[in-house]
């Protein structure tokens, strides 16, 4: 689950960098919808192969995120 919301949101990424980078002329919805299906597809492939390192430096990511907030949120008490 985890590894396809960061897929997703890998893939999309992907997708707008492409579209900025590249002057591409849609003629229609599906070729978007496929470019976009293909981004995802190899984040996807690409997560899946390194999940385990994946995961575990997103896991301390967070962590360190959430000592931070709190050492921001303290610190900010304080001052006040």
């Amino acid at each position: 689950m985890i590894l396809t919301v960061l897929a997703i949101l890998i893939g999309t990424g992907i997708f707008f960098l492409i579209n900025s980078m590249l002057d591409i002329t849609y003629f229609g919805c599906g070729p978007i919808g496929f470019l976009w299906f293909g981004c995802f597809i190899v984040s996807y492939a690409i997560l899946t192969s390194l999940g385990g390192i994946v995961l575990g430096l997103l896991k301390w990511i967070v962590i360190g995120v959430i000592i931070l907030f709190v050492i921001g949120l303290i610190v900010n008490k304080n001052n006040d």
